[in-house]
């Protein structure tokens, strides 16, 4: 047999036993960890959190995002999920919400107590600044829902002095949310404590006692990850004041804020005049 006939056999050799000796390393197709609960994206959530985060319903398009940053940032609060790097929205210093684990059960209060969103904006807060979407001051209501995997959202309000503004939280799984206030710093301001600490509220209303125009922010609070493209939350939006008064004053990226409106946010108006009215 000539040495062509011998290299010739070889090669065939080769290409029949090299597909079975892949088969037997190749790991198994899919995700692991066994049974789970299933994202709001269709993929099995391991460990609390699905594995492709740019591939699932909710986020922004990852085009947004600009550069990551390895980052020491210490103990992360609520024993959530450990970040080695801190991703920016596209051209700013506007910090995108890290991962939290999806809560698989209605929450309750001892839940809701032990997610101190509040401690983990702080905890961002030392990379860079906080995303809030501005509502214009015309709108009634709006249509979104919250970031993933983090599972919250913030939006902006101005307020007059003495101005009452009310938030009502609207979706078909409403036990499964809550709305809280806090102020430039991501603390409960003035008025705002009630609204801050309460047990699941999905409506807050808050004052500005304040003697001039101020900001004061809303956010939507997700664990489950029940909003999304197919099934948003709608926040409806009461105020007391003539939508023509002067906010000038309020300064919407102010303390740990920074604007990164929402992509995905529909919002509708404009608002009434006149005083709003309150459901009790």
């Amino acid at each position: 047999m000539s040495r062509f006939q011998n290299l010739t056999m070889l090669a065939a050799i080769l290409a029949c036993t090299l597909p079975l000796s892949a088969q037997r390393g190749a790991p198994a197709s899919g995700p692991r960890g066994g049974g789970g609960p299933v994202g709001g994206s269709g993929e099995r959530a391991i460990g609390g959190m699905s594995g492709s985060p740019t591939s699932m319903q909710g986020m922004d398009h990852p085009m947004r995002f600009g550069a990551s940053e390895l980052r020491p940032m210490g103990t992360r609060p609520n024993g959530a999920p450990r970040v080695q790097k801190i991703q920016y929205f596209k051209g700013t210093r506007v910090v995108y919400p890290p991962p939290f684990h999806r809560c698989e059960v209605l929450p309750d209060m001892k839940y809701w107590a032990g997610r101190d969103l509040m401690a983990e904006i702080q905890w961002m807060a030392r990379a860079g600044f906080i995303p809030v979407t501005p509502v214009d001051p015309g709108t009634e209501s709006l249509v979104d829902f919250a970031w993933r995997p983090a599972g919250w959202k913030a939006y902006g309000f101005a307020v007059p002095p003495g101005g009452k503004l009310q938030v009502e939280l609207q979706h078909e799984k409403l036990g499964w949310f809550r709305l809280m206030a806090v102020d430039r710093w991501g603390k409960p301001g003035p008025g705002m404590l009630q609204a801050a600490i309460a047990y699941r509220p999905t409506i807050v209303t808050l004052t500005n006692p304040r003697a001039k125009a101020d900001c004061v922010y809303v956010i939507v609070d997700d664990p489950g990850w029940w909003s999304d493209k197919e099934s948003p939350y709608t926040l409806v939006v009461r105020r007391d004041w003539d939508p023509r008064a002067d906010l000038s004053e309020a300064k919407m990226v102010a303390g740990i804020w920074g604007a990164s409106p929402s992509v995905s946010a529909e919002f509708r108006g404009p608002s009434l005049t006149g005083p709003a009215v309150y459901p009790r």
